[in-house]
């Protein structure tokens, strides 16, 4: 506005009035003159006081033209600089590397207590060291080619040479008739710094999930999964791709999918809460887990659910070694209290049959009946106590062959008179074993009783030994009703029994014997199929 004002020399109009009279009335009087010396007055009528005439009244009409244009352009350029001056952008023009303009805004933003202060100063110098390259090739680009720059960041050093972030836009323009270019900037210092704490703070949340232990995971509120951590592949054994997009309750087993619904519906509707729920992972296993939904909300509305799942399995399992333990301590107690009672009155009962065997003659065969079963119940009474305390056992090298075939033979005649045939295939070198014969045979009577029970409508027992990889396997294969999955991990706690009149003593005895062994008793089971039970033996028990 400026340069255009200067050029047109609009500042007075009156002046510019005067010099057009004074022109024009020159040119009517010298016209005149020309045409009375070259004798063309006669062609040519003009009369001068009209032509003066004329010039006046155009000069009038001139001068209110311009002053109508002054006031315009002065209007103009006052709101050029009221937009410039009170802009909160700051603006610097600068020319040949100096500031020539810096609007108030500017002045602040670099740090400046007045604009003049940094009339005259260098360019270069509010530029930050590592940007120095680019701003020196932008500058050259935009006087040699004159398109303004896209607006990038940069950072600005301050006049007392704080680091400021700046977004800039360069533009050519023209200065009191100079090139020149001027900068349009944008102070984003608290912007980059509020990016780069939401950066951290994404980050930081970023690693919280990550590196969780415990399965995180979202849904949405058709409860898919639409992110995950690496835990829950941990957890679930399935990588991300194979989870996301699908629906949790894949995973689920039996009524958990029920419970798992009501808490994620209750999610939904804001609600925070936990259960503790199984699924089955990848490889086939079964996982407890604590599982506990949060909603998302986003804008005071519900977005989805946010899933944090910690695995107890080995909690749980733990809880229940705690409770068998338990569970072995009172029976324990209530073993030797029971077994001390009994022992008191059998030692009575085989001292008054003794005492009655030396008086009598004609009953000694029955004498010897009685004093044998009377025995046989001190004996289990003393494998009784095998519960409440380790008992002093004297361990000899046995053959297990001549063990199970004695036992089989004790029970063939129960497991004809049920209709179930006992079939046996042993290895033919199987070598002697270091154990405790007796117990053994307790432990195999259990299993084959159990076996003959099950079967009720009849079948086949089949008992294989082999060795195998140092250790003596016995596998005992029967085909009666079965045991469901869930039953089978509460064998052989005290007082648990699938039988109508059991106590649930006799596989815990016989589990306390194979571990006194060194061995291992374990049980697999199918419903309506039949139950197979390896009895592994190891050949050096230490």
């Amino acid at each position: 506005m400026h340069n255009w004002s200067k050029a047109l020399n609009l500042r007075n109009p009156f002046k510019i009035t005067l010099v057009y009279i004074f022109l024009g009335s020159l040119w009517i009087i010298l016209s005149d003159k020309f045409m009375d010396i070259f004798n063309l007055s006669g062609a040519i009528t003009i009369h001068s006081t009209k032509g003066l005439f004329y010039v006046l009244l155009t000069a009038l009409i001139l001068y209110w033209w311009v002053k109508r244009l002054k006031k315009a352009l002065t209007e103009s350029e006052e709101r050029y600089r009221i937009l410039v001056e009170y802009s909160p952008e700051p603006l610097v023009v600068h020319s040949k590397g100096k500031i020539v303009y810096i609007n108030p805004a500017g002045a602040e933003i670099f740090g400046a207590a007045s604009p003049e202060e940094l009339i005259d100063y260098p360019i270069m110098n509010l530029v930050h060291p590592d940007y120095l390259g680019i701003a020196k090739e932008r500058i050259r680009l935009i006087e040699e080619e004159r398109v303004p720059s896209t607006p990038i960041e940069q950072k600005f050093l301050r006049v007392d040479r704080q680091v400021i972030d700046v977004e800039v836009r360069a533009v050519p323009c023209i200065y009191l008739g100079k090139p020149a270019v001027q900068l349009i900037c944008r102070d984003i210092t608290e912007r980059k710094r509020a990016r780069r704490m939401l950066e951290e703070r994404e980050q930081s949340y970023k690693s919280l999930v990550e590196n969780n232990p415990d399965a995180i995971f979202e849904l949405d509120l058709n409860w898919r999964i639409l992110n995950m951590n690496s835990a829950t592949e941990r957890i679930t054994g399935y990588q991300q791709d194979e989870l996301l997009d699908q629906s949790l309750c894949k995973l689920m087993v039996g009524e958990d999918h029920l419970k798992a619904s009501n808490l994620f519906e209750a999610s939904t509707k804001g609600e925070s809460n936990n259960i503790e729920v199984t699924i089955i992972n990848k490889r086939g296993y079964s996982v407890e887990l604590n599982l506990k939904t949060v909603p998302i909300i986003i804008n005071d509305k519900i977005d989805g659910v946010y899933g944090i799942a910690k695995d107890i399995t080995e909690r749980k399992r733990t809880d229940e070694l705690l409770i068998k333990s338990e569970k072995l301590s009172v029976v324990g107690q209530l073993a030797a209290g029971v077994a001390h009672e009994i022992r008191n009155p059998l030692t009575s009962l085989r001292g008054f049959v003794q005492l009655l065997q030396t008086r009598m003659d004609n009953y000694n065969e029955y004498f010897q009946i009685m004093l044998t079963e009377l025995d046989r119940i001190n004996y289990i009474v003393s494998e009784f106590l095998v519960i409440a305390k380790p008992q002093a056992v004297c361990f000899e090298m046995k053959d297990l062959r001549k063990i199970l075939l004695d036992v089989i033979s004790l029970l063939d005649t129960q497991a004809i008179l049920s209709d179930v045939q006992i079939h046996t295939v042993f290895d033919p070198d199987i070598p002697l074993i270091n154990c405790e014969e007796n117990q053994l045979k307790q432990v195999v009577i259990n299993i084959l009783k159990n076996a003959i029970e099950a079967m009720t409508e009849g079948g086949i027992i089949e008992i294989i030994m082999s060795v195998d990889d140092n250790k003596i396997v016995i596998r005992f294969i029967d085909q009666g009703c079965g045991i469901s999955e869930d039953r089978i991990g509460m064998l052989g706690e005290p007082f648990y029994t699938t039988k109508e009149n059991g106590t649930g003593l006799g596989l815990m005895v016989s589990q306390k014997i194979i571990e006194a062994h060194h061995g291992s008793l374990t049980i697999k089971s199918q419903i309506d199929k039949g139950t197979t039970v390896d009895l592994i033996l190891p050949l050096d028990p230490n």
